[in-house]
């Protein structure tokens, strides 16, 4: 079997895109499947990463250090040569429908909610409407099959008229990411003041991850007792600049490698986010993994395990009040319970195990198909 990756969500500063192919490049270091990937770049170019064949196209800059690709021909020039026999879309749902056509399987991964990302557009709401639509007819149902990470996924897909959708929730590094990697130097490091419960969060610093309501949930907190500490990039960086100008209780850490990052999730004490939509939830899991609480809005997703660390109402002032409230209850034990519930779940060996069953399952009723078509027309001819 070989498997074709085809991402512009793969740079420097990405998130969990980007983590989910290295999380499947390791996977894929022992088993019995090539592995190409295709991303954007400066200029064409070729190399390794492990045993996984990278494609770097000639691409165009967009904010955030993100790049995307010039040329659709290209791709498919890659897609000829390599021959694959799944190419699996992640979060690049536009160019489904000008892929060439071959004997592959077309897998779309719903990785970005199209339909909230719409939402954030500043267009009338019928408008918006028939560009989601417009995605789900012309882009995902040219795919044989659209994973998606949760369920409530699932069900608005289903609900638009897609039918082959597979529920297929991510998984983690748990040898990375555990309770183990505490250190107390960490918040040293990182300028922390001792005895301050130490609230991070990771992730794009982006209007759709409601970052001004972040902040504004922080002002409702004693900073003499909390401080805030931020670790990602994007366009809103310059808010969390100009809030340490204000503030005393705000860190800020552009970017971490993912051994410092799990160092810093286990020597912090709760993970918040004021995100009003997430696929799936990657940093979520990551921190308690880490054996920290989740504070957060609810968002009706499998990887908020805590629902008493959820706020009901979509509001700083509500998800300020979970916090203080989840704060009295930080312990040894509450660190090792939800560490536990993620290694049960959502490791990334059960993740690839589910997603190459799906492949595999999809490939051999193909074959059967094609067999039994073969078999029809030689009956005919003969």
């Amino acid at each position: 079997m070989k498997l074709m990756d085809i991402t512009a969500y793969y740079h420097n500063y990405s998130g969990g895109i980007k983590t989910y192919i290295q999380n499947k490049i390791k996977w894929l270091e022992d088993k019995l499947i090539e592995h190409v990937v295709v991303i954007p770049g400066k200029e064409n170019r070729t190399y390794t990463v492990g045993r996984s064949k990278f494609y770097e196209l000639s691409s165009f800059r967009l904010i955030g250090g993100y790049r995307y690709f010039r040329s659709i021909k290209e791709i498919n020039e890659v897609i000829e040569k390599e021959k694959p026999d799944i190419v699996e879309l992640g979060g690049t749902y536009i160019i489904a429908p000008f892929l060439k056509k071959g004997s592959y399987l077309l897998s779309i991964f719903y990785h970005a909610d199209a339909k909230r990302e719409i939402g954030l557009l500043p267009l009338p709401a019928t408008l918006k409407r028939e560009f989601f639509m417009f995605v789900v007819e012309n882009c995902l149902r040219k795919a044989d099959v659209v994973l998606a990470p949760s369920q409530r996924c699932v069900k608005e897909l289903k609900e638009c008229g897609l039918e082959r959708v597979v529920y297929t929730p991510l998984g983690i590094d748990v040898s990375l990411f555990s309770p183990d990697k505490h250190s107390p130097l960490v918040k040293r490091r990182y300028g922390i003041p001792e005895g301050k419960c130490t609230l991070i969060y990771v992730g794009r610093l982006s209007p759709e991850k409601r970052i001004k309501d972040l902040l504004k949930s922080l002002s409702y907190l004693d900073p003499e007792r909390f401080h805030l500490l931020v670790v990602g990039s994007g366009p809103l960086q310059r808010l969390i600049k100009s809030a340490i100008k204000k503030y005393k209780n705000i860190s800020y850490i552009p970017y971490l490698s993912q051994e410092e990052l799990a160092a810093l999730y286990a020597s912090s004490d709760i993970f918040v986010s004021a995100s009003k939509f997430e696929t799936f939830g990657f940093s979520f899991l990551e921190a308690q993994a880490s054996g920290l609480p989740v504070c957060a809005y609810d968002l009706d997703l499998e990887t908020q395990l805590l629902k008493d660390a959820l706020a009901k109402e979509h509001t700083p002032q509500a998800l300020a009040e979970r916090v203080l409230n989840v704060s009295y209850l930080l312990d040894y034990e509450l660190r090792q319970t939800l560490s536990k519930l993620v290694r049960k779940t959502f490791t990334f060996d059960q993740c690839f195990d589910r997603i190459f069953q799906v492949y595999e399952e999809i490939l051999g009723l193909r074959n059967v198909y094609v067999s039994s078509l073969r078999r029809s027309y030689s009956i005919y001819v003969g």
